[in-house]
């Protein structure tokens, strides 16, 4: 079957996803004909996607978050009204989609949650393919998932993106860290995980790994390590600065983003440092090391992930980057590793029957 990836390609999750699938597809009949990757251009992330995946990647513009001016946290108004703004952009990103959906004539598509794929389906819906996604935002929409308290009208804006995602959808692909019951579209998989991870030695070395969304909450890392320089921390954001890697002050490393690096230093370090985005933490509950989850402000899906990922057990979330109760909690940590693996090492049959059954159909 000739499959179409259409990636969400504001930061790494996705990205990662998509990775991981087109791993899993190579031992089997399907074919991804080509990647459509929400960027207006390549950048670190999209450049290594381009690296691992053996098929023709194109970018479109999508809608992507806006921070506010420090860079600490998201601003609301600011993603909406810069969004509105670029409209016609994403008219012109419809068409082009358009056009590769014609060139390239997969029998489905698999969005990794980008917006405009979901509004293609609904613009073109005579000649839209069908269309799966793929997601942790999708378990929001499951009726057993438990939130954090309050914020209703952020969780209902995060499900009315995801809902705009998968117009049409035939199935939700909701990635969990367990199982939970299938709710009508909505089918519960494990998290995608790369086989670089999965084949991933460890080691347990006396350093922390940060993985921070922006520069700006690199500061309050700064600011509570200056009072605690002893403990080793290597921390990756996106940053300008000429050297691969940058000593803030004793103790204290920044490095330009590089995903292999990144992980080679997860599987050694004793915990993960890190804005609460699922893939890292699904990374680093695979390597068996502790996390410490500060959601960006006003990111309501990260608070729901530090929220799921502590209840699970993967770590602890906080509002800040102060570090004292996480040295303490790694002592008394207890692991989901061997859970999560078993239920990880499943993710590949469930993905592929679901695949495999609108292949089925097709030939019918």
């Amino acid at each position: 079957m000739r499959l179409l990836f259409v990636v969400q390609g504001e930061g790494r999750g996705h990205l990662t996803q998509a990775i991981s699938l087109w791993q899993q597809l190579q031992s089997t009949h399907h074919r991804v004909v080509a990647c459509l990757v929400g960027k207006v251009n390549s950048d670190e992330f999209s450049s290594y996607l381009e690296g691992e995946i053996d098929c023709p990647v194109h970018y479109f513009a999508s809608p992507n978050l806006i921070y506010n001016a420090s860079g600490k946290g998201l601003s609301l108004n600011k993603t909406i009204k810069e969004n509105l703004l670029k409209t016609p952009q994403f008219v012109k990103s419809l068409n082009k989609m358009q056009d590769w959906v014609s060139d390239y004539k997969p029998d489905l598509v698999i969005n990794f949650y980008d917006f405009l794929c979901g509004l293609h389906q609904l613009t073109f819906r005579r000649s839209a393919p069908p269309m799966v996604c793929i997601g942790h935002q999708y378990l929001l929409l499951h009726p057993e998932f438990e939130f954090p308290d309050g914020q209703w009208f952020d969780r209902a804006l995060i499900n009315i993106n995801s809902f705009i995602t998968s117009i049409r959808a035939k199935k939700l692909l909701a990635l969990s860290f367990s199982p939970i019951e299938n709710k009508k579209k909505i089918v519960s998989i494990p998290p995608l995980i790369r086989k670089e991870v999965l084949t991933g030695n460890t080691g347990m070395h006396n350093f922390y790994l940060a993985y921070l969304t922006n520069t700006g909450l690199l500061t309050e890392l700064k600011t509570w390590h200056e009072n605690h320089q002893n403990i080793e921390i290597h921390c990756f954001v996106k940053i300008e600065q000429e050297d691969e890697v940058k000593q803030i002050h004793k103790n204290l490393f920044v490095h330009k983003l590089n995903s292999s690096k990144f992980l080679r230093l997860m599987a050694n370090a004793k915990g993960l440092i890190t804005t609460a985005g699922f893939e890292s933490v699904c990374e680093a509950i695979y390597f068996n090391k502790p996390v410490m989850m500060v959601p960006v402000p006003n990111h309501y899906e990260q608070a729901c992930n530090a929220y799921d990922a502590a209840k699970f057990g993967a770590g602890i979330a906080q509002q800040n980057f102060n570090l004292d109760n996480f040295i303490e909690y790694i002592d008394s940590h207890e692991s989901p590793t061997q859970t999560f693996k078993e239920w990880v090492e499943t993710g590949k049959t469930r993905i592929l029957a679901e695949i495999d059954q609108f292949d089925l159909e097709l030939s019918m």
